[in-house]
């Protein structure tokens, strides 16, 4: 079993107790297309005001306007993530227009799929400049901001790509990965402040790669077709939404988490450590002695789920009959 302690599976009143945003100021980037106007329009229907944020600015002012004319309270935002610059500018427009920030949806991506190959250094900083680097640099200004109010709540967007890998995407792969130790690190900074950071990978039909140079190749893009085919119907944003708005919700007290969302099917990922083998003596040991228990080194059949780097160690420490603080 892992290490971290798992909530109740039901919650007592949970689906007669609406979840609720009201008074909540949230940001969402990437919110003129696919999952993050549908994460918009969800987060306004359930009361928050919200900061859609697209460097496409027609897209940004057609989320922000669908969701006022049904009544919310939203405005459009057009810097990029990319920058520094951009990302303060996000967070303050939050604050001029709705006088706080409460929520952050780290959703803004693009694709630039290749060979490994064939990647170019262009390509790779683009991925890492609106994935990684736009996730840092959005959140950094608005954790400040709710350090000092005692409340947050963050969502970051990793994907099964860098969790598990997928071919032809070795620079969107290695951002998203980065993206799961980003929101590992401000989940534990941000925990005595009141805030939660979580981060999601979802699956959804969103349109990300029309245009774009080939997503896969055509071995791997037959293949994955005729998986999707099947789970069309459900590969839709409005499927991911729901998770989004419990994680910026005030009744989510998760944290540190990776949730992947998509079909209706929720499910936790994580990284575990297998028990492994534990070199007799202290001495180092020697690349036979690791081969000869390569077996025991790989055995996932128990597992832990360190917390962070330092509930490794303790466990390590407490194997190998030491002690830690």
């Amino acid at each position: 079993e892992g290490q971290r302690v798992r909530p109740p599976e039901a919650v007592p009143g949970a689906l007669t107790t609406p979840v609720r945003l009201d008074g909540d100021v949230a940001v969402v980037t990437g919110a003129g297309h696919g999952l993050g106007r549908a994460y918009a329009l969800a987060l306004a229907e359930r009361g928050a005001a919200v900061v859609c944020n697209d460097v496409v600015a027609d897209a940004a002012v057609a989320t922000a306007a669908a969701i006022t004319e049904r009544g919310g309270r939203a405005v459009a935002q057009t810097d990029s993530v990319a920058t520094a610059a951009g990302g303060a500018a996000i967070v303050a427009t939050a604050v001029a227009a709705f006088g706080s920030l409460e929520i952050v949806v780290n959703n803004a991506g693009q694709l630039r799929n290749a060979p490994f190959e064939d990647l170019t250094l262009d390509d790779v900083e683009a991925i890492i400049a609106t994935h990684l680097a736009g996730a840092f640099h959005v959140t950094q200004p608005a954790f400040r901001r709710m350090q000092a109010a005692g409340y947050g709540r963050i969502v970051f967007t990793s994907s099964a790509a860098g969790m598990f890998g997928s071919p032809w995407q070795s620079a969107y792969a290695a951002a998203k990965a980065g993206i799961v130790g980003l929101g590992h690190c401000v989940a534990l900074e941000g925990a005595a402040h009141g805030i939660r950071a979580n981060t999601i990978m979802p699956m959804a039909l969103t349109g990300i790669s029309q245009g774009e140079r080939p997503p896969l190749s055509p071995e791997d893009l037959v293949e994955l077709t005729a998986l999707m085919g099947p789970l069309a119907p459900v590969l839709t944003p409005d499927h991911v939404a729901p998770l989004v708005v419990f994680l910026a919700s005030r009744r989510c007290t998760l944290t540190g988490e990776v949730l992947s969302a998509g079909c209706g099917r929720f499910a936790r990922a994580f990284v575990g450590l297998s028990d492994g083998w534990l070199a007799p003596g202290t001495a180092p040991t020697t690349p036979e002695a690791i081969l000869e228990h390569l077996g025991s080194v790989l055995d996932d059949s128990a597992f832990s789920i360190p917390g962070s780097m330092h509930d490794e160690m303790r466990d390590l420490a407490r194997r190998r009959g030491t002690s830690t603080p």
